[in-house]
This record gives structure tokens, sequence and C-alpha cells, in this order.
């Protein structure tokens, strides 16, 4: 799935962000949705509540509300009547032990032809709403948003006419008669600030069953230009929408018709199981050694819908080598940003909306200026300044999985949020101190897998450099990442959720074909395998482990991937239990001291020791009854941490340092030479 990383481990957590989002502006179009069996083009059909029960994967998550009512006219404007609909969508998904809640309330005002005339929205996914009105004027849509008592004013030009869901449903009765009719409507996403042409297709009749009723409904395809996903909704005789469904990467996402009491005993939401996320985690064919030093990467991406096409994957530091309908090969390249380029940057036409604060990014915060420009004190250059808010913004966050995403004035007050957060507050400090900034959606890889990430790029020049204060590197973000959408969030988080990301995210499979650090490049071959067991020998020539296990123990745990740090585990007579695991360390932490605080976790008031084993030097805790044992060697930023439990527990600790082989540091195991390079 996509994923949330928390840098207190630099491991890899579950994240809701984008599904949420997605399931976010899919409900928010629920309805009412247009049918040709509608009792009356001229007439609307008022006064109607409308409950929905949503649902990811078949566990219930949430509810939809709407209703619409005619509004008297205007005076002394002189404008006629009014259609008002109100919606309200609330999503509550519980994930070990943590509970995510979104609310959307909005309220579209169309005129008494359908053309839209403003919508007002409020939206809850943190501690703290945001509010968005948007004023339809002729050609122009002026938008107002508000978070933090901070008011932001954006416009958006716009050619022909825009309809509500009133509108849309009677230019859809007009021209939906039998199947395969279309209607092409114009209409405006307030979520992604983004004109689109709707397009609803009329597919076929079918009846569905609504508790115990059948109910005959006409099944609708809908597609909305710049969202790459297609809805299907099914409508019954009233034009009202009965079911609605849509793909996405934790399974179909759908929205059920049900009554008001089944819906708000939806409010309570729902544990979505282990299995789901799995789906939206990929795993990869080998598992990397010091990902963070790694300066370039080869992919293959291997999509699973093909239908829903490639988006254009080519951008800074990322370039398209192939593609066909089913996959596309990228190479990704570290940038070497130049040195001595200064800040803070002159605001031009280019880089005004990567300067300029919004609701979201919100640079002009009193305090956040006063923070950005005190660390940043006495700096000229502008990597180099924009490392040392990396860092503030690594060690001064905590993750907190409760919130989806938020302001900046939030996220720097309550210092807490996912990688979004983090990605968020360090784009927002970057554009205090007067750098260009922008937030990115995409892959990164850990452990095992590639998960769904969000970091900050900065424009260094002419050149857009990566930064990650979630995972943080020696400088630059290292290439084991990609993206699909970037945003200065200006037009909202929306931006990032739909559209590219739609096509990518839960719908790949990656496949690593090279990678290069400064000390070497390694080709994957086809078929290669990630490890090989011959007897009591495991042999990882990626990590560079060997290790020899006794003959009285036996390997298990072997194919785990994120959360899980384990490479391999060991289980022995008598309930004894090993395993190895792969850890990472900040750049600027001592690794001693680094190593000695995580052994404290694992065995706590172990009695310490340090020992050297061909060359390198190893720790030891052992727990004072001697029943539990740690050993650690370090190398680089990377270390590799073992367990042991059970009776002669540091013995068996040592004798795992003695067995355990690891290749020098950022280097490849002999074992890789005898392997055939790909072609």
């Amino acid at each position: 799935m996509s994923s949330i990383f928390n840098p207190a481990s630099a491991r890899v957590r579950p994240r809701f962000l984008r599904v949420i989002f997605l399931v976010f502006i899919f409900i928010q179009h629920i309805a009412p949705s247009p049918c040709a069996w509608r009792l009356s083009s001229n007439q609307p059909q008022t006064g109607q509540d409308l409950w929905y029960v949503i649902k990811i994967g078949g566990n219930t998550v949430g509810y939809f509300h709407e209703n619409l009512r005619i509004l008297p006219a205007r005076t002394p404007e002189g404008q006629g009547s009014a259609l008002q609909t109100a919606s309200e969508m609330r999503l509550v998904l519980n994930r070990l032990g943590v509970k995510v809640e979104l609310a959307f309330i909005s309220t579209t005002e169309e005129s008494a032809e359908g053309r839209l005339r403003t919508i007002q929205s409020e939206m809850t996914a943190s501690n703290q709403k945001t509010t968005a009105e948007a004023v339809i004027n002729p050609g122009m849509i002026e938008i107002q948003s508000e978070s933090g008592g901070k008011k932001y004013v954006r416009t958006l030009n716009y050619v022909g006419d825009l309809y509500g869901p009133e509108g849309i449903r009677r230019l859809s009765l007009l021209g939906l008669k039998n199947p395969g009719d279309k209607v092409t409507v114009q209409t405006f996403i307030p979520e992604v600030s983004l004109v689109s042409q709707l397009v609803r297709t009329l597919l076929s009749e079918e009846t569905l069953l609504l508790g115990d009723e059948n109910v005959p409904t006409l099944k609708v395809e809908e597609t909305f230009s710049g969202i790459a996903v297609k809805r299907t909704i099914w409508l019954d005789r009233l034009g009202n929408a009965v079911k609605q469904e849509e793909p996405g990467p934790f399974g179909t996402t759908e929205a059920l018709r049900s009554d008001k009491a089944a819906a708000l005993a939806a409010a309570a939401g729902g544990e979505l199981p282990q299995e789901i996320y799995k789906r939206s985690i990929v795993r990869t064919n080998i598992r990397l050694p010091r990902a963070r030093s790694i300066d370039r990467m080869r992919l293959r991406l291997t999509h699973k819908t093909p239908t829903l096409g490639w988006p254009d994957m080519n951008g800074p530091n990322q370039k398209v080598l192939g593609q066909t309908k089913k996959t596309l090969d990228l190479e990704i390249q570290r940038p070497r940003p130049a040195k001595g380029l200064s800040f803070p940057a002159a605001m031009t036409e280019e880089n005004s909306i990567y300067l300029r604060p919004n609701v979201y990014i919100q640079s002009d915060d009193p305090g956040i200026e006063s923070m950005a420009k005190q660390l940043v004190a006495g700096h000229k250059d502008i990597l180099s300044a924009a490392l040392i808010l990396e860092r503030w913004v690594a060690e001064n966050m905590k993750f907190d999985l409760g919130i989806a995403f938020a302001p900046a004035t939030e996220i720097f007050r309550d210092r807490r949020g996912t990688c979004v957060g983090y990605a968020t507050l360090l784009a927002t400090l970057a554009r205090a101190a007067g750098m260009p900034s922008r937030v990115v959606m995409g892959y990164v890889y850990a452990l095992g897998m590639f998960g769904g990430h969000a970091w900050t790029e900065i424009r260094a020049g002419e050149r857009w450099i990566p930064l990650d204060a979630a995972i943080v590197n020696e400088g630059v973000a290292d290439a084991t990442r990609f993206y699909c959408a970037a945003s200065s969030l200006a037009d909202g988080w929306g931006e990032l959720a739909v559209g590219p990301a739609q096509q990518v995210f839960g719908q790949v499979g990656i496949e690593i074909l090279e990678y290069e650090t400064a000390e070497t490049t390694a080709v994957v071959p086809d078929g290669a395998k990630p490890f090989e067991i011959k007897g009591n020998r495991y042999d990882n020539p990626w990590l560079g482990i060997t290790l020899e296990k006794p003959a009285d123990f036996r390997f298990i745990g072997l194919e785990a991937v994120w959360p899980d740090p384990t490479v391999l585990g060991l289980e022995g007579p008598s309930g004894a239990k090993a395993a190895l695991e792969q850890h990472q360390l900040y750049p600027w932490q001592d690794a001693e001291k680094a190593v000695w605080q995580i052994m404290e976790k694992l065995v706590p008031e172990g009695r310490r020791q340090i020992s050297k084993r061909r060359g390198q030097e190893v720790f030891f805790s052992d727990s004072p009854e001697g029943r539990k044992s740690a050993g650690a060697i370090s190398r680089g930023l990377e270390v590799f941490i073992w367990t042991v439990e059970g009776k002669d527990a540091p013995k068996l600790a040592r004798r795992m340092a003695s067995a355990l082989k690891l290749g020098e540091s950022g280097k490849i195991a002999p074992v890789l030479s005898g392997l055939a390079a790909r072609p």
C-alpha cells in the first residue's frame, strides 16, 4: 500500500492519505446523479435525504449524506431562485489502534437553469479545519481558502458554461436514452481546483438487490478529464444513485444507498485488514544494500491495469527509457546540484507559484518565517541551508498516523504528522527562507518493497532537488524513489491524489534492473533470486550477507518486507530463536551511540561489550539473566542487528557473529560476479 515512513526508526508504516483522498473526491460527487428515467426534467427532486454507506474492499468505513432544496429569489441583486445541494461525508479508519477521521461538508448553489454559482466547503483531515469558497463568475472562478486564521485568494479562468449537479442531471436526462448514448458537460471540481469535462455513458439496464427490494437501475459509466479512473454508477428511476463503485489501491471503493440509521452506524468506521495494506506495497525482486547511498537506479514498472495508461513519467531526475502498454522502464538519477547557488530566489513568473504562500504552505506565518530565517542565518548556499531545514524537521517532528494531512501552521505548532506532514513543513520552511519549493508524491524503496511516499523538492538554479525529512539522507535524497505527481499545493492536496497518481498507485509491479553507488554498479539479471540457501548456508549477494547456521536450527522469516526489518530468522531446539535485521541511521548520528540506543530498546539494561570480528567492530548486549542477547555491526548508515532469545543466548549471539559475513561497506558480495548481466 501507499506507505507512511517513520523517521524515528527509518521504517515504513501504513499510510491512509492517498486512498482516503481518492475516496474523499469520489464520494463528494456521488449524488445527485442524472438518469433518463427521472420523472421530470424541469422539477428538481427536493426535500429528499439520501444516505449511503461507504466501503473499502468490503469493509465499512463511513457514510455520505445529501439533500437538495430550492432557495427563494435573492434581493436586491435580482437573481432568481436557486438550487442548493448540501452534502456531508465522514470517514473513519482504524489501523493499529490509531483512528483516522476525515469529514467534508459542502454546499453547492446553482441557478434555476443549473449553472454553478458558488461552492462552499469545510474539510477536516487533522486537528484544524480548512474552509474554501468558490464564486463562479463569467469566465473566472474566485477561490478563497482559510485555515488557522489565514486567508488566501486565487483565481482560475475558464471558457464556456459550468454546471452543477442539478444542471448536469437535466442535460443528462436529455441525452441518455439508449445504451451507448453519451453526454458531455463542463463542471468544476473544487477538491482539485479543476475545470473538467464530465462524460457520462449509458451502459445498460440492470436490477440491483437493495436490502429486500429489487431495484431497476441504469448502469452509467462516468469519466472526468484530468482524472484517470472510471467510475460506475447505478441510478434509480428518480435519477438518484443506488450504488457507486471505483477501483482503488485497497480494493474497490463502494457507496451503497442505505437508511439513515445504517449510515450513521457506519460512522464508527472499520479496521482495514492487513491483507488490504499488502496490496498497495510493491515487493521488489531483490533487497537493496545501503539504499540511501544509491545514486542511480533503473526500474521496470509493469501495469496491472493497462487500460488506465501511463502518465508522463519524464521529469526532473527521472527519464523513461522505454515504454509499452504494459511496461515502462524508468531511470532515476540522484542530482548533483551546483555549488554556490544563492538564495533567496527572485520572484519570477515561472517560480512565483513555488514561492508564494497558500492555504497549506503557509510560509507567511510569522512563527514559521522566524524559525526559517533563524535556521538559515549566515548561510548563502541554497543546498547547505536547505539541508539544515531538513534536519530540523527530521529532529523535531513526531510520526502520527492519526493525521491524514494538515496545513503548515498546524504541523508547525503540533510537530506531528505522517510523511505528508514532514514534506509540507519542509516545503513551507524552505519557501519562507526564499527557496522555491513543492511537494511530490510517488514511491520510495525501503526494506524489500516500494511504498507510497511524499517528499519535498526545492528549486536550486535550474534544477529541482529532492529532500526528504522523513527518510533522511546524506545530502540530496537518494535515487531509490520516483514520483508521478508534483504540486505547489496552491490548488490543494487533490492535485497529488488524482490524475497520474490514480494511474500508478496500487496499479504497478516494480522490478529493480540496476543500481549504482559511488563504489559499484550492480546489474540485476533476469530471474535473479533475492537470496540462495544451500544446506546450512544463506547467501544474499545483494546485501552482501553470508550466514552459516547451526545444523540443529532452521531458517524462517526469509520473505519478510516492510514494516518487518527481518532479513532472516532462525528457529532452534528448546524454543531458541534468532533474527537478523536491517536498520538505518541518521547521517548526523554518532554510529556507536545510535547502535547502543537501538540495542537498549532490544535488550533493556543489557551488559555491553565491543569486540572485533574480521576487522569490524561488533557490539553485544546481554540481558542480566542471559535469556536474551543482541549483536550489531554498522556499515556506513546501515546497521545489521541480530537478536537471540532462549537458553545460552549470549553464546549463540557470538556464534552468529562468527558465522555472519558482511561485504565491505557499499560493495557487493563476490557471489555477484558469477551472475550474468542483464542486456
